[in-house]
């Protein structure tokens, strides 16, 4: 197998578990972080790992009740 090849293997395969990863049910990611927490893998997937691991509302915003303008100030005359 040559170079090439390896390197668009290991390509093809992040991918394929970023994409698993970001499509799994929060549910599943929850269970799957809670267990990969604890291999000794590195201080940045660790850190990863505790977020996806800790039980969550939702999406981390402000809550779907707030208004949040982004448009900033406006001249308003």
């Amino acid at each position: 197998m040559t170079a090439q090849n390896l390197i668009v293997s290991a390509i093809v395969v992040a991918c394929s578990v970023y994409a698993l990863w970001v499509l799994m049910p929060s549910s599943a990611r929850r269970f799957l972080a809670v267990r990969l927490v604890h291999l000794p893998l590195g201080s940045k997937l660790q850190s990863v790992f505790q977020r996806a691991a800790k039980p969550s509302a939702g999406c981390d915003c402000s809550g779907c009740d707030a208004v949040v303008d982004k448009r900033g100030p406006s001249n308003k005359h």
